[in-house]
């Protein structure tokens, strides 16, 4: 599907979440069950037009830089669904909700190869897995980074005694602690999966361990798993969401230039 409508479409849907979740943020006994219906419409014609390129691909739709970007903004979706389902609160919607929209536009939006051929020592469910697990983690990752955001403006304005009507309608900073506890259970959880499958894998098809993606793969969880540790002992507020911060960097140093640069395997092609 060259133009891409089903996506699109989908892209629709999150600009209409993100309206709503903008009212629902100013009034707050409008209705949660109409945000949540048009995530989850976007995310059902998104994974559709995901599905029609890894078809196309005959493998998962990371193989190009466009189809990595609509999966991640896919994952998005899906870590946004679960923050609500895990936390109850909508009021950070209109802060998450704009990566999802962004994401999915570039996958978009990105050029798209005629042909692109996926190589045989790619293909296969356990490559699948470790591919969908490691950008589900990015995903989780990413929303941690906002959260943590939010939560230093957040703890600002209230050292001040200054909240305007934006950030008076945020959740207490011990409810954004907790999702960025969330976030970052989930990424770690998942991206340690990743690394696990992507070793087995790469043992088992070139007979060797993954080139630096491995080392930078290893290094966020190092950072992460220190942060869960320390938070878990009494380490919270501002040291944590600046830890998280950090981690992100290395995320986006890791998604960027390793892949561009320093790897050899991990490669968009």
């Amino acid at each position: 599907m060259d133009s891409h409508l089903l996506g699109w479409l989908a892209v629709a849907l999150y600009v209409a979440a993100e309206v709503y979740a903008i009212i629902s943020l100013i009034r707050p006994r409008v209705p949660a069950l109409p945000g949540h219906l048009l995530i989850g419409a976007g995310l059902l014609l998104q994974f559709a037009d995901l599905e029609a390129r890894a078809r196309a691909m005959h493998s998962v739709p990371y193989k190009t830089i466009g189809g990595s970007m609509s999966l991640f903004g896919w994952m998005l979706g899906l870590s946004y669904l679960a923050l609500l389902f895990r936390h109850r609160d909508r009021a950070v919607g209109p802060f998450l909700i704009p990566f999802v929209v962004l994401f999915s536009i570039l996958g978009l939006l990105l050029p798209q190869p005629a042909t692109v051929t996926a190589r045989p020592d790619t293909r296969g469910v356990m490559f699948a897995l470790h591919v969908t697990f490691a950008i589900l983690g990015y995903a989780a990752f990413t929303f941690s980074f906002v959260l943590s955001l939010l939560y230093l403006i957040q703890n600002r304005q209230l050292r001040r005694v200054k909240t305007g009507l934006l950030f008076s309608r945020l959740p207490a900073l011990d409810v954004l602690g907790g999702m960025i506890r969330t976030s970052v259970s989930i990424g770690l959880s998942v991206l340690g999966v990743s690394v696990v499958l992507g070793i087995i894998w790469a043992e088992r098809v070139w007979g060797r361990l993954p080139d630096a993606k491995l080392g930078a793969a290893i290094l966020t969880l190092i950072v992460y798993g220190f942060l869960l540790w320390k938070d878990r002992r009494g380490w919270v507020g501002e040291r944590v969401a600046l830890l998280s911060i950090l981690g992100f960097a290395l995320i986006i140093f890791s998604y960027t230039f390793v892949n561009l640069y320093f790897s050899a395997e991990h490669v968009f092609r």
